[in-house]
């Protein structure tokens, strides 16, 4: 299979919808950069929600090493209106223990519901978040 962004919209339709071979497309490259890349493409601007959302859910399932590549573009991703396209981003932003990541997690998700929690969490990381 010829891996560019159409073939990569197609597989994550397919694998939202359960498609076994389509998930199996994902589990055997969630360490391949191109497809890591295409991905973030999807996630970002992709006409369909559902690629949009399953891009995201692939994405947090890299590992951290790989995903420092795109902690800028995973910044702007994390700010998504729908909750099923950013919560895969936080933990993937999560797992390279990105300092901006956690920042908008404590400031823009928690505070305005968990105000005293918010505080809490910055005292916690407060030399971090430095």
């Amino acid at each position: 299979m010829i891996v560019n962004k159409d073939n990569i919209r197609n597989l994550l339709i397919d694998s939202i919808h359960s498609n076994i071979e389509a998930k199996e497309f994902f589990e055997r490259n969630v360490k391949n950069e191109k497809v890591l890349n295409l991905l973030v493409q999807c996630a970002i601007g992709d006409y369909s929600n559902d690629a949009r959302m399953e891009a995201a859910y692939w994405i947090s399932k890299f590992n951290k090493d790989i995903l420092k590549t795109v902690e800028n573009e995973l910044l702007k991703i994390q700010k998504d209106e729908l909750d099923s396209i950013a919560c895969h981003v936080f933990v993937a932003l999560g797992k390279i223990k990105s300092k901006e990541g956690l920042k908008y997690l404590i400031e823009s998700r928690i505070k305005p519901t968990l105000y005293w929690e918010a505080q809490a969490l910055k005292f916690y990381f407060e030399n971090f978040l430095e």
